[in-house]
């Protein structure tokens, strides 16, 4: 009985000294979207985004809010800081915000929260960010509402890449049920890694798979 009690006693310390070993913190992690922020996310940049209910809205602009002789276009505009920002381009002032409600798909999907670390840190400081799970690819962190700072069932979970720190995938859960998942696809573009498509996915069987496009970076 004795042998028995020390061999449970031994699994158990070596169950808590792994977990110990091998979780990350979320201190960390924040280190290193920082540190892969800085390497390969530019200060500035201005993208081009491209989503079928944009190009169909932009048809429907009538010609005299148009200006430049240019065709009207939907950008991202990116400062490091700031986060982002959504306008139409070769278009009067007063209406180049007219898409800014779509800002907060690209804060959903957490591009902006590992490009602009800043507002990682925010969620942070708050106290509403855990380590999920974890493997050799990948680390999931669950995140609640860092205004409301509930802890219930309303959260999501972002997938981080652990070789570049890129937010790949992000699940938005209402009343612990799965509402939408952002899916983030990036490539090199120059010496930064960027994003290029957003595929935001219905999850209750409601709405419409939309898919976001960036081309023809600027910086």
């Amino acid at each position: 009985m004795r042998k028995i009690t020390k061999v449970f006693s031994f699994i158990t310390v070596f169950m808590l000294v792994g977990t110990f070993v091998f979780a990350i913190s979320i201190e960390t992690i924040y280190k290193n979207i920082k540190a892969m922020s800085l390497k390969y996310t530019p200060d500035h940049y201005v993208v081009r985004v491209y989503n079928d209910k944009f190009e169909e809205a932009l048809k429907d602009l009538p010609p005299d809010v148009l200006i430049g002789g240019k065709k009207p276009e939907v950008v991202i505009v990116f400062n490091r800081g700031k986060g982002v920002k959504i306008e139409i381009r070769n278009i009067k002032e007063e209406y180049k915000n007219l898409f800014s409600m779509y800002e907060e798909y690209f804060k959903f999907s957490g591009i902006s929260k590992v490009q602009n670390p800043s507002e990682f840190k925010d969620i942070m400081d708050a106290g509403v960010l855990s380590v999920y799970k974890e493997d050799n690819s990948t680390v999931v962190v669950k995140a609640y509402d860092p205004e409301k700072k509930e802890k219930k069932d309303d959260y999501a979970l972002f997938y981080l890449d652990k070789k570049m720190w890129i937010i790949k995938k992000a699940i938005y859960y209402i009343d612990g049920t799965p509402y939408v998942e952002s899916i983030n696809s990036y490539k090199k573009i120059g010496k930064y890694y960027l994003p290029y498509k957003i595929v935001l996915n219905p999850l209750t069987g409601e709405g419409e798979k939309e898919v976001f496009y960036f081309k023809d970076y600027k910086f």
